[in-house]
Formats: structure tokens, sequence, C-alpha cells
């Protein structure tokens, strides 16, 4: 089976009870504040982390803020960028007495209730994180045909939507999910080998560029010697963050494998 199609087959599902249309304008405008405290932050850290030498603890600190504070703003940039592209524009949910339709500028399909077959909500809709960036509830619809919808916060009165899909659809509500851990299986291992080999790379590289010292003829004749470093204190520094990194990314992997033997276990064969 498909999804309905075409307004008057549409109809057929009923006069609309509400209408949920998506804010993915509200993406762009987060994505583009992010750009604007991500660029001048990672500019003062990095030029920050490359101009001083043997700095204060303090000083040291104020770098890694920054940065930080700049990664963490790139990142919510790409997820919103990323959820603006996926989402259709003039996106729209409407609940209707026989049925769900989902729009958009392109065209509109519907499905009658029964034909839900996973519905999986979290969160918390009226959140402040939830209604700015989208983050902290989500709402994922799975029907027979096999077509997936997801929205989360920034769709109005979200809320409402998870509380109408709960009460006409308990036949997807009450199946055990699966979350993607339980799913991946060996292949959170391999991700942890993966890990583990970058860790070897960084500190063989680390024993491979040791410290030399630094022959230099003054014009007496004399010979000076001073000791070079063969990495950097910046380079030295984004090594352990990067060894440090993988080793939790590697801990972390190992850890889900094993409780996701609980969920593999449930899955039919």
């Amino acid at each position: 089976m498909t999804a309905i199609e075409g307004a008057s087959a549409l109809d057929r599902l009923g006069p609309v009870l509400s209408r949920h249309p998506v804010d993915h304008r509200k993406r762009w405008v987060n994505a583009a504040w992010a750009l604007v405290v991500a660029v001048p932050a990672g500019w003062l850290g990095v030029w920050g982390a490359f101009t001083t030498s043997g700095g204060s603890a303090g000083g040291n600190r104020a770098i890694g803020l920054l940065i930080g504070l700049a990664l963490g703003a790139v990142w919510i940039a790409a997820v919103q960028i990323a959820r603006a592209l996926r989402g259709a524009p003039g996106e729209y949910f409407e609940v209707r007495e026989l049925g769900l339709v989902h729009g958009s500028r392109r065209g509109a399909d519907g499905w009658t209730w029964d034909r839900v077959t996973d519905l999986h909500i979290e969160g918390d809709a009226v959140n402040r994180l939830a209604t700015r960036l989208g983050n902290g509830y989500r709402v994922e619809i799975a029907f027979d045909d096999g077509r997936r919808l997801r929205t989360d916060g920034l769709a109005a009165y979200a809320g409402d939507l998870g509380r109408v899909l709960l009460a006409r659809c308990p036949q997807g509500a009450l199946r055990p999910r699966i979350p993607w851990w339980g799913r991946a299986g060996g292949w959170l291992l391999a991700w942890a080998a993966l890990c583990v080999l970058a860790i070897a790379g960084q500190i063989l590289y680390i024993v491979d560029h040791p410290d030399h010292e630094h022959r230099e003829r003054t014009a007496l004749g004399m010979a000076t010697v001073t000791d070079a470093p063969g990495i950097s204190e910046t380079g030295f520094a984004l090594l352990a963050c990067g060894m440090m990194i993988c080793f939790i990314a590697a801990i972390t992997f190992v850890i889900l494998f094993f409780r996701g033997r609980a969920y593999r276990r449930m899955s039919p064969r």
C-alpha cells in the first residue's frame, strides 16, 4: 500500500483537527547566530594558541575555552543546517479525524491511523531548548509502506502532536524500540578497534619525532647547541587531546556493544 495522495483523496481522512507547521526558517537563523559566535571565538583561540608560548595557566584556560566555544557553535550550526536541508520548504503536519497528513510546497501525503507501524516520542516539547533549537524533543513515525517521518520541537504545538499520535496509534507506541547501538552489533567493536589504531598511530608519531640538538656556528667560529623540540607544544597538546578522545570513544563503543546484546536477543532471527 502507498500513501494517500491528491486533494480529493486526502479529504477522505476527514476534517482538519490541528495543523503543525515546521519552522525551518528558525533553523537558518540559529545556524547564522552559531557561526557569528564560532568565527571570532575560533580565530581568537587559534591566534592565541600560536602566538603565545609558555603562557600562564589562566591564559591557557582562556584559549581552551575559546576553542571549545567555537567547536560547540560549529556543531550547532552544522546540525541546524543539516536539519534545515533535510526538511522540505513549507513542511507541515495535519491531524485529521481518520489519519495524518504530511505535506509541503511539493505536495502532501496521508495515512490512516491504522497504518502507523512504529511510533517513538521522547523529550519535553515545552523547554526552551526544544522550542529554540528543536533539540530535546523528537517524534518519529513509521508507516506500513516503509515511509518514515521525523519532526522535533520546531513543529508548532509539537507536544499536542505527540499526544494525539500516542492516543490514536497505540499499536505503534507499544512496540519496543531498539536503539541504534542495539542494532549496530559488531560494528561497535570495529569502531573501537579503529580508535585504538588511531591512538597507536599518534603514539608512533610522537616517538618518531623526538627532541634533537640544533648546532649553529657563530661568526667567531664557536658552535652553539640548542635543544629543538620534535613536536611543538601546540602539536603535542592536539595529539594528547586526540588520544584522549579516541580512548573515551573506544571505551564507549565497547560498553555499548555489551549493553546492546540484550536488544539483539530481542530482535527476530
